[in-house]
């Protein structure tokens, strides 16, 4: 594709903007502040085409839904569905958070965003001594299958998408295998469950729990695990979700959010090719939670 604008049209917007900034913007009030993202990336008073004179609309941006997915994953994007509608919910027992459940798919959500308590996350029954301060405090507390029938009683989960915020691998692993079997029970087969896990191995060891429940290699072990049922049984659930978010609020900036996403994704799916799975059964389905967005990017 021909480039947007023609050499001598860049110069010319250059030689505007110079004398604008000049003869206009130097003259104007600013405050006396060093304009910057919060990654550090300094912020100019105004941007041009020229500042993008290299841009290759085929290369950079494309279409929705073509490489390099700049403008959207879906060709249609959100004139072909709209974004899922869930509120955080959970706290107390399965049967108080699944009133709360039908209460706001009754007030128009669309789908379930499932938070567990302290305990459940740590892979700690509610009757242990370690957990008594915690038990359904932050999250609905889920010790058993029988809990997670009760957590989802009357709930049609064969028709709405479900995100299970088992944030750590060693909390996916049970909880997610108590939803399946829970929709196992149902007589729902599994390949019409939608939904997503968390499911971050570095949520685990380095985030929401440290000092781990598990070491590294395991809780990424675990985590690979999931990803390796869904991808055989489960293909419309995201198995994962690389929560770049959480890395953010706890420290990262932009450059260093990102990085460990992609970082993370790319060992977890080398590890899954090694397994011997096809790239294209799984990737698809791997999920990116992030915070970074234009602050990542110059």
């Amino acid at each position: 594709m021909s480039k947007l604008f023609s050499d001598q049209a860049i110069e010319e917007i250059r030689d505007e903007k110079d004398k604008w900034q000049q003869e206009i913007y130097d003259k104007a009030k600013e405050r006396p502040e060093d304009f910057r993202t919060l990654s550090g990336l300094p912020v100019e008073p105004l941007y041009t085409p020229a500042d993008i004179a290299d841009l290759d609309y085929s290369r950079d941006l494309a279409f929705p839904g073509q490489e390099p997915f700049v403008r959207g994953v879906y060709p249609t994007m959100y004139r072909g569905r709209t974004w899922t509608i869930r509120q955080l919910a959970g706290f107390g027992s399965a049967e108080k958070t699944n009133q709360r459940y039908k209460l706001l798919l009754e007030a128009g959500a669309t789908g379930i965003n499932g938070v567990f308590d302290y305990p459940t996350l740590r892979g700690y029954d509610s009757t242990h001594p370690h957990a008594r301060a915690d038990v359904g405090r932050g999250g609905v507390a889920i010790d058993t299958l029988e809990d997670m029938n009760i957590l989802f009683e009357g709930i049609p989960i064969q028709e709405i998408s479900t995100s299970l915020v088992t944030c750590q691998p060693i909390c996916n692993i049970s909880i997610q295998s108590m939803y399946f079997a829970n929709a196992r029970m149902r007589n729902i087969p599994l390949n019409k469950l939608v939904g997503t896990s968390q499911n971050d191995f570095l949520m685990e060891t380095t985030v929401t729990i440290a000092p781990e429940s598990l070491p590294p290699a395991v809780s990424f072990k675990l985590s690979c695990d999931a990803i390796e049922f869904c991808a055989k049984h489960v293909p419309q659930w995201n198995p994962i979700s690389f929560a770049g978010y959480n890395y953010r609020e706890s420290g990262c900036n932009a450059d260093q959010e990102v990085a460990f996403v992609i970082a993370n994704a790319i060992a977890c799916s080398e590890e899954l090719i090694r397994r011997g799975l096809d790239v294209d059964s799984f990737a698809p389905r791997l999920s990116f939670f992030l915070s970074a967005h234009s602050d990542f990017f110059e």
